[in-house]
């Protein structure tokens, strides 16, 4: 029965690998191609961050909730059903016609990747042997690095070849490959949990705060912070956020565990996870526009130059073992926002005649800061968090990484748009990295605080 149990493990991780690089592969590789979405669909800067940002508000308001429903449906029933709703958003992106039509499809594929973002190392637990689960995790977190690296490059030259829309439907062969592999090899041996519960209200205060707050921030742009609808809506958000935050702190099942914060190593984890929502975000939707609109780059070399930033952060995840145990994961976080932070900086001094050999020392340093907050991030909270509740804590951390990357890119594409009605491309681009790099600045203050406690406390 045992030997039966685990008798498809290779299959399985082989099917659940491709299905989640796909997903991780959609993460990037959009990105390249956004300059050219632009130019097909007339679309404004304001609304093609829609198309880069509804990725990262749907992320964030879906997967503590689903990885709850994993629970209590079953893991595989869920990845599965998250799959067949990414191959049909996959569809759909490549046949809109309109920025509306588009990002509402951009949305769907956000909750197919949420799934399996949440599901497939579960899975893969239930297929292997606890001996062997590492090694099978370890494989996991390789392929998928490798969809983050590629995305960029690999957009490049679909964009190239046959267009835009290639971007989403080379997902489609991937799934039917990953699906093949998995219709007979995954088992869910572990059943579902019937007594999950599910703060319901507390999620719908976020899906309302956060569409709300996003909505405001480009209604007021385009209206030149005018608008009555968008100050409105600007503080219905602020008010349900509060109100969500309120509610957590007194519920017995809150949406949002925000007791772990108390942990001073966790606040400097929600502070790297910040700035790695800005880098896996905004730089990746503002980079690619500079390279094509001001440098007139082909597609194949803006996937190319793009393709450092992830790079850069597979490059941290090999390293990280040895790195974690010569420096600690407090002292990685800190290195992970001053990477950040100077990166800020040194896009600042990015022009129109920039030798292209400069900007990988800007891009690689964004892999930097986005490998050591991921990997220091999963450490830090095995070690401080008791195990019952690592789950949920990684939940929270991880709505932080994608609530701040959301929140950054349309208050930043707001300042852009400001800046560019009045001048052109470059001193808009440079308004938009002034404000990302104050934000910066201001979280390493905070960092050098905290760390400074934990120093103290050691």
């Amino acid at each position: 029965m045992e030997n039966d149990r685990y008798k498809y493990k290779w299959w399985a991780l082989i099917g659940v690998c491709v299905l989640a690089f796909t997903a991780y592969l959609d993460a990037t590789i959009v990105n390249t191609a956004l300059p050219f979405i632009q130019t097909a669909l007339n679309a404004s800067i304001l609304q093609l961050q829609w198309v880069a940002n509804i990725f990262t508000i749907v992320l964030s308001m879906t997967m503590i909730a689903i990885g709850k429903l994993a629970d209590f449906f079953g893991k595989k029933r869920v990845f599965y059903i998250g799959i067949l709703i990414f191959a049909f958003a996959a569809l759909g992106a490549g046949f809109s016609n309109s920025i509306p039509i588009l990002v509402f499809f951009r949305g769907l594929q956000s909750i197919g990747a949420s799934t399996v973002f949440i599901a497939s190392v579960a899975l893969l637990s239930d297929v292997f042997p606890e001996k062997e689960r590492v090694r099978a995790i370890s494989i996991y977190g390789g392929v998928t690095g490798l969809g983050l690296v590629i995305g960029p490059f690999l957009g490049g030259i679909l964009v190239g070849l046959w267009g835009w829309r290639w971007v989403f439907w080379v997902n489609l062969p991937l799934i039917a490959a990953g699906l093949a592999a998995c219709s007979f090899s995954l088992r869910a041996h572990i059943p579902p949990q019937k007594n999950v519960k599910i703060d319901w209200a507390g999620l719908a205060l976020l899906i309302f705060g956060l569409g709300a707050l996003m909505y405001g921030i480009v209604e007021g742009a385009q209206a030149g912070w005018t608008s009555i609808i968008g100050w409105s809506s600007l503080g219905l958000g602020i008010i349900a956020l509060i109100l969500l935050i309120v509610l957590d702190e007194i519920r017995k099942n809150p949406l949002l565990d925000l007791h772990i914060f108390k942990e001073k190593l966790i606040v400097l984890v929600a502070l790297a996870c910040s700035l790695g929502g800005i880098v896996s975000n905004v730089f990746m939707f503002f980079d690619p526009l500079y390279l094509r609109i001001l440098r007139g780059l082909s597609p194949f070399v803006i996937g190319m130059l793009i393709a450092v930033i992830p790079a850069g952060q597979v490059v941290i995840s090999f390293m990280f073992s040895r790195l974690v145990k010569r420096f600690g994961p407090a002292n990685l976080l800190f290195y992970s926002i001053v990477a950040a932070f100077i990166a800020s900086g040194l896009h600042r001094l990015i022009q129109a005649d920039t030798p292209l050999l400069f900007l990988l020392l800007p891009f690689f340093l964004l892999g930097v800061n986005w490998g050591l907050s991921n990997a220091s991030m999963i450490t830090a909270i095995n070690q401080v968090i008791k195990p019952n509740e690592i789950g949920a804590a990684v939940g929270t951390v991880a709505t932080i990484w994608n609530v701040a990357g959301a929140l950054i890119l349309a208050i930043s594409t707001a300042i852009f748009h400001s800046v560019e009605t009045k001048s052109s491309f470059l001193p808009a681009y440079h308004s938009a990295i002034t404000f990302m790099t104050c934000f910066a600045g201001a979280v390493l203050i905070g960092a050098i605080i905290v760390r400074s406690k934990l120093v103290q406390k050691s």
